[in-house]
């Protein structure tokens, strides 16, 4: 759907009655099916062992997933074609069809959280060393997927109530930048704060994870705290205030990607501190990584995530700076959230994917590690396509001769590409899905 709404209006093509109902299709199959149902499953298998559980219910896990891919499929169905309803028996129907499908997504969402408050009250006592504490970061997961699936929900009955073929669209992207700020920078962050340094060879955790954990709480329960206020109560200087509160929201995950050091890696990395000789093997690692390349350039995958996350940040601070002194900047909102999804989260997923899941399923291995570099490449062009015209001033871009036009059809171009990426993807990852899971 999103590559169809992306060549859709990079060649000029209209998408007609159907426009936002799509937009909003994509964004929700996006948020809760890619990478909602990515956070579920890795998180399922990952938290559970780090917290020690001794049984995960297993008929949960699968009403989970039956709830999560019934409601999506029943979203893309029922949403694609209710602007095509219109005027007819079947609108009604189709409508309603929406709405129960929100209440499916929040029905598995809720058996979800009830696994995620299990891990939290668990980690309690066995979280006293304050560099490895990443409760606060599941807190915070608790409440994205809270308010989005219940704001979600509300909007579709809002929808629903009023005969709209599309939710109140400003409302709609308010609750994804929670699901972003909320779930899925949390996740990230805790289920990077643990991995990643072991995956990628990166400087020990030695700074307080908890304080940085509760600061970036308060400031983005602040920031959206006082968006909604100012939607109803109008404060001429809350503006600037929100403004402020967003720069230093996301300086602050700039500060996280810098500690992690998981760009450059300009600190020895955690390895170095260990004073036991290392046991020489026939086959050398991979050098500054402990794997032997079984899993491909997954690295290239991650590093590049997070460049976008850096980049996405820095425009919005500039953004926010251009409202706070009245400069216009030019730089979409949407382009900023398309770096966030498109750039950080789906690149995130793919990297954490090709090295996690071999050992999840007991492949141990990639069976084509080499096409892990052309999905880091593929993947990252259809980003680019998909952010230049958004993000850089129409004058920039027409710096060089019909520039504009240019960015444009490559935004059409993105979806393709980002589609091939997820075809190289799917060949390989399928022969690790095929194997038997561990117990």
């Amino acid at each position: 759907m999103g590559s169809h709404v992306a060549f859709s209006l990079g060649f000029n093509y209209s998408l007609g009655n159907g426009f936002h109902a799509y937009i909003q299709t994509h964004g929700y199959l996006q948020l809760m099916g890619w990478a909602g149902l990515f956070i579920m499953g890795v998180s399922i298998h990952f938290l559970s062992r780090l917290a020690h559980l001794e049984h995960v219910n297993k008929l949960n896990i699968d009403i989970i997933y039956y709830l999560m891919v019934l409601g999506l499929v029943i979203r893309f169905i029922a949403h694609s074609i209710l602007p095509y309803l219109e005027n007819t028996i079947w609108f009604s129907i189709t409508s309603w069809s929406v709405l129960l499908s929100s209440i499916l997504v929040m029905q598995g969402i809720a058996l979800y959280l009830w696994f995620l408050l299990s891990v939290i009250r668990k980690l309690k006592p066995t979280m006293g060393k304050q560099n490895r504490d990443i409760r606060f970061f599941l807190v915070l997961n608790v409440l994205g997927w809270t308010f989005f699936g219940l704001g979600s929900t509300a909007l579709t009955l809002f929808m629903v109530n009023n005969q709209e073929v599309s939710m109140l669209h400003n409302w709609h992207l308010f609750t994804v930048d929670i699901f972003i700020h909320f779930t899925i920078f949390s996740i990230c962050a805790a289920v990077g704060l643990r991995a990643l340094p072991l995956f990628l060879r990166l400087p020990a955790i030695k700074w307080n994870v908890k304080r940085f954990s509760i600061f970036y709480l308060i400031a983005i329960l602040v920031f959206f705290g006082l968006k909604i206020f100012y939607h109803y109560i109008y404060i001429a200087s809350l503006p600037k205030i929100i403004s402020i509160i967003s720069i230093l929201k996301n300086a602050l995950l700039i500060w996280f990607i810098y500690k992690l050091d998981v760009l450059f890696q300009t600190r020895p990395p955690w390895t170095a501190e260990q004073k036991e000789t290392r046991v020489p093997h026939r086959k050398e690692p991979r050098e500054y990584l402990p794997d032997y390349g079984e899993f491909g350039r997954f690295e290239w995958l991650i590093r590049s995530a997070f460049i976008w996350l850096f980049i996405g940040l820095v425009f919005d601070i500039i953004s926010q700076l251009g409202l706070l002194f009245w400069i216009q900047t030019g730089i979409s909102t949407d382009g900023i959230r398309h770096m966030w999804l498109a750039g950080f989260t789906s690149l995130l997923i793919m990297g954490m994917a090709v090295r996690m899941i071999p050992g999840m399923t007991g492949a141990m291995k990639l069976q084509r590690p080499n096409r892990v570099a052309i999905l880091a490449i593929v993947v990252n062009m259809a980003v680019l396509f998909r952010a230049l015209t958004l993000v850089l001033p129409e004058s920039w871009l027409n710096i060089i001769p019909n520039g504009s036009i240019i960015t444009t059809q490559l935004f059409g171009l993105s979806g393709i590409l980002f589609m091939i990426g997820l075809w190289i993807f799917y060949t390989i990852m399928k022969p690790v899905l095929k194997e038997a899971p561990i117990d």
